[in-house]
């Protein structure tokens, strides 16, 4: 019995896995903010003339973690698709989804706070755009055969899950 091929079967609970992990951590950001806005509550609009500090480190926090977290997961990516089970690709673009996933949230979540500590709605307003990208990087069958090169069997047992 070779132990290094898994079946089909280990790929229906990793790719299971893989959307709950998104779930999460998008159900934590909007969870967060929600209860933030409920905390707060001050509005001071969107005036960004008391918070420049804190505008300008969001706005390299959130242009930072998408670029650098769309570069990782290009580089991981590409090299899980070279690996030579199924396993070892799964697991390293496991990997790569959950770098990207990270610096997505990260800027998310510091914008929250910041939104907590000032009012000021434009952090909301980033967040929310953060959010929404978010939610287009939901983890699909179709887009991890195609970035992971997988043969019609792979396919065929992560479409299945």
């Amino acid at each position: 019995m070779n132990f290094n091929q898994p079946s089909q079967a280990n790929s229906k609970p990793s790719f299971k896995v893989i959307k709950i992990i998104h779930l999460a951590l998008l159900a934590g950001q909007c969870l967060f903010a929600v209860v933030t806005i409920f905390l707060n509550n001050t509005r001071n609009g969107f005036d960004t003339s008391k918070d420049k500090e804190f505008l300008l480190i969001a706005i390299v926090l959130t242009v930072g973690g998408f670029f650098v977290g769309n570069l990782l997961y290009k580089q991981v990516s590409g090299v899980s698709a070279k690996k030579a089970t199924f396993a070892e690709k799964f697991t390293t673009y496991q990997s790569a989804l959950i770098i990207r996933y990270a610096l997505l949230e990260g800027p998310s979540l510091f914008c929250i706070v910041c939104y907590f500590l000032t009012a000021n709605l434009i952090f909301l307003l980033i967040s929310g755009a953060i959010i929404i990208y978010f939610i287009t990087l939901k983890p699909k069958a179709d887009t991890i055969a195609e970035d992971l090169n997988l043969s019609y069997e792979e396919k065929a047992g992560l479409e299945d899950s």
